[in-house]
């Protein structure tokens, strides 16, 4: 009785210790069972260039369609003294009231691009035109770049304007 105790508690323990060892957290070596990673950040950075030309000439034509495919169909953008806006809906919707307002252009500069295959952040400043060039806002910007069906695209998106605010109303 006691021999097939110990056999069985030997059982218990090796049944235990199996299961615990194929639970382990440890990253699995590249090249055995996952697939080698073919990001390059030159890559990317190549499609935000071209992604946020799109962005700034969809002003132009007032292609909404065009500036809404700039974005993930989960994107959030984040403007200056308003809440948080999500969906592209909503996002379409602020792009029209731009255009309503009058914006026909805006550039973007980029600074800096960190990141991996997961995303990417892209740092820079921007400067939104009416037309005749004239400059109506100038600041500074970060996004959140993600690739959605084999395309990068922007996330999430904050900006604030480095212009000073309207004087009080008295």
């Amino acid at each position: 009785m006691r021999q097939s105790f110990l056999k069985f508690t030997a059982i218990v323990l090796i049944g235990v210790n199996a299961v615990f060892s194929s639970c382990t957290n440890a990253p699995e070596k590249p090249g055995i069972n996952t697939p080698v990673s073919t990001f390059s950040l030159d890559s990317v950075k190549e499609a935000i260039a071209a992604g946020n030309k799109v962005f700034g000439e969809s002003f132009a034509t007032g292609d909404s369609t065009k500036f809404a495919n700039c974005y993930t169909s989960d994107a959030c953008i984040n403007p200056t003294n308003m809440p948080k806006i999500c969906g592209a809906q909503e996002i379409n919707a602020y792009f029209y009231g731009g255009y309503k307002m009058g914006i026909r252009n805006v550039k973007l500069t980029t600074d800096e691009v960190t990141g991996g295959n997961e995303a990417v952040a892209e740092t820079g400043s921007y400067e939104v035109f009416a037309d005749k060039d004239q400059v109506i806002d100038k600041g500074k910007y970060i996004v959140i770049w993600k690739a959605e069906n084999g395309k990068w695209k922007m996330h999430r998106d904050i900006w604030n304007t480095d212009m000073p605010p309207p004087p009080a109303k008295k």
